[in-house]
C-alpha cells in the first residue's frame, strides 16, 4: 500500500451539542513513520468488515459533488476536497443530538495498482493522541487502532468510478446505531448487493487460500476442503454467508478470509446472500447442453476438462478410462 496524501480534520462534537470543525492547512507527512503506521492499522481494520456500493441515485449529495469536482480538477484538489465537505457533514451531525464527533482523516492511496480514496473517521478514547499545531493537525504517536476507534469509513476506487464498474465504493459494515448513520448519509453510499459476484469471489479463494491442519497435524486434500466449507456454508448459515463466522470455524480466526482477500485485491462483502449454482461449484461442476451432461470436479477445469482454443465448437477431455469406456459403448 502507497499512501500518496492525507490530511486530518477533528470535527468537536459532544452528545446534545453541536459541531465545531478545525481545519488542517497542510497536508501530513509522508515519511513520518507514525503516519505510515496509523494507516496501515487503519486500512487493516476496514479491510476486515466491508461492505460494498455506489453512490446514491435517489440524492446527490455534497459530497458526491465535490469529489466529482475533485476527480475533474487539473491542479491540486486534495485538500480543497477535504475542507468543502465537512460543513455538510457539521451539520448533517448536528440535526442528530446522540452523534458524536472524531478526527476526519482523508487520503489518497494506491493499493494492488488501483488509486483510491478513503475517508476514516477516529475517535479518541484514551487520550489526546492528536494535536493542532502550525494551522494542522498532527500525529503525536503511534496510534494502536481498534474497533472502537474505527468509528466509520469509506473507500472509493477512482478507476472503477471513472469506468463506471458496479461496487467502486466500499464502506465498513460494522453495526451502526441511528446516530452514527449520517456519516454513510453524508457520502451518499448505497449498498449494491451483488450474490453471484462474492460466491464466485469466495469460490476462488477457497481454491487457492491455504488449508489449515487439524488438531492431529493433518491437511485435508483441497477436495475435501472445498466440501467442508460448502457443507458449512449450505448447511449450517442456509442462504446467508458471513466470512467472519466461516473463518472462525474453520481457521480459529474470524480475519483469516478478510485478510486474505485483501492482500490478493479480491472484491467479497463481509455478509452476502449465496447463489446457490456458484456454490456448488466448490463440491462439482454440472454441465448439460445439447443432450450432453457432464458432472466433475473443479480441479478438473483447465487440466482434464477444456474448451479447444482454436475451435469453439469442440471441448478436449483427458481421460484414459472414460476415453476407453466411450470406445466400449460403440
Amino acid at each position: 500500500m502507497e499512501i500518496k496524501n492525507a490530511i486530518i480534520h477533528n470535527v468537536k462534537k459532544e452528545i446534545k451539542g453541536d459541531a465545531d470543525i478545525e481545519y488542517s492547512e497542510n497536508t501530513l507527512n509522508l515519511q513520518d513513520k507514525k503516519c505510515l503506521s496509523l494507516f496501515e492499522e487503519l486500512y487493516t481494520f476496514f479491510s476486515k468488515s466491508i461492505k460494498y456500493g455506489v453512490f446514491s441515485l435517489n440524492e446527490n449529495t455534497i459530497f458526491h459533488q465535490n469529489f466529482d469536482h475533485y476527480l475533474n480538477t487539473e491542479n491540486d484538489a486534495f485538500v480543497s476536497f477535504s475542507k468543502n465537505v465537512l460543513p455538510n457533514l457539521k451539520d448533517r451531525m448536528d440535526s442528530i443530538p446522540q452523534s458524536k464527533g472524531g478526527y476526519i482523516i482523508f487520503a489518497e492511496i494506491k493499493n494492488h495498482n488501483e488509486d483510491f480514496l478513503t475517508v476514516f473517521v477516529v475517535r479518541d478514547k484514551t487520550g489526546k493522541q492528536f494535536s493542532y499545531k502550525d494551522n494542522t493537525m498532527q500525529i503525536n504517536e503511534v496510534i494502536h487502532i481498534d474497533t472502537n476507534k474505527l468509528a466509520m469509513a469509506c473507500r472509493i476506487n477512482i478507476c472503477s468510478y471513472n469506468n463506471k464498474k458496479d461496487r467502486y465504493l466500499s464502506f465498513l459494515s460494522t453495526t451502526q446505531d441511528e446516530a452514527s448513520k449520517y456519516f454513510q448519509k453524508w457520502i451518499g453510499a448505497e449498498a449494491q448487493s451483488k450474490s453471484h459476484e462474492d460466491t464466485k469471489a469466495l469460490r476462488t479463494i477457497i481454491n487457492r487460500i491455504d488449508i489449515p491442519e487439524d488438531e492431529d497435524g493433518n491437511t485435508l486434500s483441497r477436495e475435501q476442503f472445498r466440501e467442508k466449507v460448502y457443507d458449512l456454508c449450505s448447511k449450517t448459515y442456509s442462504k446467508d454467508i458471513n466470512l467472519r463466522a466461516v473463518s472462525e470455524e474453520i481457521w480459529k480466526d474470524p480475519d483469516y478470509i478478510a485478510n486474505y482477500a485483501a492482500n490478493h485485491g479480491f472484491i467479497i462483502s463481509d455478509e452476502f446472500t449465496a447463489d446457490e449454482t456458484e456454490l456448488r461449484k466448490l463440491k462439482k461442476y454440472s454441465i448439460s447442453s445439447d443432450n450432453i451432461k457432464l458432472d466433475f470436479p473443479p480441479e478438473y477445469i483447465g487440466t482434464k476438462i477444456y474448451p479447444d482454443q482454436s475451435k469453439d465448437d469442440i471441448v478436449i477431455i483427458r481421460s484414459k478410462s472414460f476415453a476407453d469406456k466411450l470406445r466400449a459403448e460403440q
